[in-house]
């Protein structure tokens, strides 16, 4: 369970961290990518066996699938909150929740009970209270639900595949670092790529600045991952109350982390989704 809470405070720590970006006037995306090498060094130097990045061959392709996977939702995520505003891409990002627990029922034979439905149907709603916000002024209003779902399906896909690895294909803490790494890799070398050759204003950019914050991003981004792939690793909860517990959780500390930190005011909906949230966990813990 230890490391469930610890995945879960790291995913906080991670969102707050790229809130305070635009405080400090630092380009997201650059400091993105450089976050994902700083990420797959700390894996590198937790990885006891480092010959194993050349015998796990049989984690490279789902390594390049989930690497670029993760920079091109976070791309997606960008534009949907341009487009449509922050409200629609965060329920959008966290109701993808849905994917890998249906795949959880019907690939690991994860148990179905009362409880546990009724808890991820109000961890479900949850999510949808506590990311609620009032459109700010400019936000575009058009409907346009091509890119949420975009988001839903590749946010979905890639905890989706998170956990398919690590129950099927992963056989070691040693190969659970291993993955992590490589697609971490495959992520920053992807996202340079696409820094290179579309990303306007180069010469304007601060790189000591973007390097520093890559850097203090890195660190928490790692071991959101990776913490909860262990957690995944020792069946500290089924696939199917895990990722509800994790979205809950990280929803939950966010919000009441950025009430706290950076004074945003919360409504009445956010105040409903947050007890209904520790409502639903208690549910699922029952379960």
């Amino acid at each position: 369970m230890l490391f469930l809470i610890a995945g879960i405070a790291c995913n906080v720590a991670l969102l707050l961290i790229i809130k305070s970006f635009k405080r400090y006037n630092i380009e997201a995306f650059p400091a993105i990518v450089v976050n994902y090498f700083v990420a797959a060094t700390f894996s590198l130097a937790f990885t006891s066996t480092k010959g194993i990045y050349m015998d796990a061959i049989h984690l490279w392709i789902p390594s390049l699938i989930l690497g670029i996977l993760l920079v091109s939702v976070f791309y997606l995520i960008s534009l949907t909150t341009d487009k449509m505003g922050v409200s629609v891409a965060s329920v959008a990002n966290k109701m993808s929740v849905v994917i890998p627990v249906i795949m959880a029922f019907m690939l690991y034979g994860d148990t179905i009970t009362f409880f546990k439905i009724v808890g991820i149907i109000l961890a479900l709603l949850a999510v949808v209270l506590v990311s609620s916000r009032n459109n700010k002024e400019g936000e575009n209003k058009k409907i346009n639900w091509i890119l949420p779902a975009a988001v839903f399906v590749g946010a979905g896909i890639i905890d989706a595949l998170v956990n398919y690895c690590q129950k099927k294909i992963v056989q070691s803490d040693d190969e659970t670092a291993c993955l992590t790494g490589l697609f971490f890799y495959a992520a920053g070398t992807f996202g340079l790529i696409t820094f290179l050759l579309f990303y306007r204003n180069k010469k304007k950019l601060n790189y000591g600045k973007i390097i520093l914050a890559g850097i203090i991003l890195g660190t928490p981004n790692y071991f959101s991952i990776y913490l909860i792939m262990r957690a995944i690793s020792n069946n500290v909860l089924q696939s199917s109350v895990l990722y509800p517990v994790v979205n809950v959780g990280v929803v939950l500390g966010s919000t009441l982390s950025a009430f706290l930190f950076f004074s945003e005011k919360l409504s009445v909906k956010n105040w409903m989704g947050i007890l209904l949230s520790v409502a639903a966990i208690a549910l699922i813990t029952l379960a």
